[in-house]
């Protein structure tokens, strides 16, 4: 968020409310009023649970790399948990894995595109819709704009605005919920919670302007230098800071209608366009071009908004030492959690979540970045990847069935 987007959606928290502010804001996201508005997308996913009305022990499947707080939710709802395993290099699942997990009691199948990618979803719609699940794109990390709301097909699809997003309001979700009897559940359910407070709202607007204050290259540099000496370490408390919801409750806190100062932000960025997007494009690709043979997850999407750049490394840790070192501060320290089965016996293990999970670094990417600072993060990363790869003796890809191991050794 710019620091003049920033500056509006503060004194919005002043503005008086809007008495038809969340629909409006609803009909400009969807035309055709498939959309619904909510605090952030793990509201909206709880909503739409909470409207289906399934039966406890009815089962869910998600990709086997997400958020969390997102399998917590579906658990909180009663349902069992399934995991659909993917490749680590493409953040993707198989089709023909989810043939094999799908039975009478699967109600949906979600499917997480990730760092900005676009996954492609034809088969995995196919196969779900084909058993008589409902598919459920979760696009929190993907947003391209308000051009795109998610494959037509899909049953809902879910867009986030969180602190860290690449279209920030510093919070708020939107969906798209084709069924018209579902978007009224959850409307009906959504009215009877209590509203975010202003106060809320404005609290979260001054915890994010600091760490943008504080995000410029000398400055964060001595944040980091401080935090690593004296305290957990930087990218704990860095990611604790940039959680949407930190703590304990976390039913509590997200069953809440958003503010109507949210709500004005959430506008504002809409009315950006895919200008937040673009910006990231050019910058993105020059970095990943310059990190040559480097395994990059997901950058072979035909469809990428370059949220996050993560690299794949026989040793994370190494190269998240050698980039500190050259005064690049990266991060594997994010909220994504290895989804795994409710009950063993579902299915096999997530082991290419579980390769991703212990061998990603995410890059300090920003398009902000001038070009040599680009180039240089760049050859730094190449450096130690052609340095580890000697170390170790690998030299197959870091995709599904290896990451880096034999076949059949688990990574660690």
């Amino acid at each position: 968020m710019s620091a003049s987007a920033w500056l509006r959606a503060v004194i919005s928290c002043a503005r008086p409310s809007a008495p038809d502010g969340a629909s409006s804001l609803e009909q400009r996201w969807d035309p055709d009023g498939a959309g619904v508005v909510g605090l952030s997308v793990r509201s909206l996913f709880d909503l739409w649970l909470r409207a289906q009305r399934w039966q406890p022990g009815d089962r869910i499947v998600f990709s086997a790399f997400t958020v969390a707080d997102m399998p917590f939710i579906a658990r909180a709802n009663g349902l069992h948990v399934v995991a659909l395993d993917i490749d680590p290099a493409t953040g993707e699942p198989d089709a023909d894995a989810l043939e094999n997990l799908i039975d009478e009691r699967t109600r949906a199948v979600i499917l997480s595109h990730l760092f900005g990618a676009r996954a492609q979803t034809d088969e995995l719609r196919r196969v779900t819709h084909g058993n008589g699940s409902l598919f459920v794109e979760d696009c929190a990390e993907a947003y391209a704009g308000p051009h795109w709301r998610g494959h037509p097909e899909s049953d809902i699809a879910l867009f986030s605005f969180g602190p860290v997003k690449t279209a920030t309001a510093a919070g708020g979700g939107l969906a798209r919920v084709c069924d018209g009897d579902v978007r009224g559940e959850m409307r009906r359910l959504a009215a009877e919670m209590p509203a975010q407070g202003r106060a809320l709202q404005l609290k979260r607007l001054a915890k994010f302007g600091l760490l943008n204050a504080f995000a410029s290259p000398r400055m964060f540099g001595m944040v980091v230098r401080i935090l690593d000496k004296l305290g957990p370490g930087h990218d704990a408390v860095l990611q604790q800071l940039t959680r949407g919801f930190p703590g304990p409750d976390l039913l509590d806190r997200i069953r809440r209608r958003p503010s109507a100062p949210l709500v004005r932000t959430l506008g504002d960025r809409l009315d950006e366009g895919d200008e937040p997007v673009r910006r990231r494009i050019v910058p993105a690709s020059r970095l990943i071009r310059g990190l040559g043979d480097a395994l990059i997850p997901t950058s072979q999407a035909e469809e990428h908004s370059y949220w996050l750049v993560p690299v794949l490394a026989p040793n994370p840790q190494a190269l998240v030492d050698q980039l500190a070192a050259a005064g690049f501060h990266a991060t594997r320290g994010r909220a994504f959690a290895v989804v795994e089965h409710d009950d063993p016996n579902d299915g096999p293990p997530s082991l290419g979540a579980r390769r991703l999970l212990e061998h990603v670094v995410y890059l300090p990417f920003d398009p902000a970045m001038p070009e040599p600072v680009l180039d240089c993060l760049a050859a730094t990363v190449s450096r130690e990847l052609q340095y580890q790869q000697v170390a170790e003796g690998e030299h197959q890809p870091l995709g599904r069935g290896s990451a880096g191991f034999a076949p059949d050794e688990p990574p660690g």
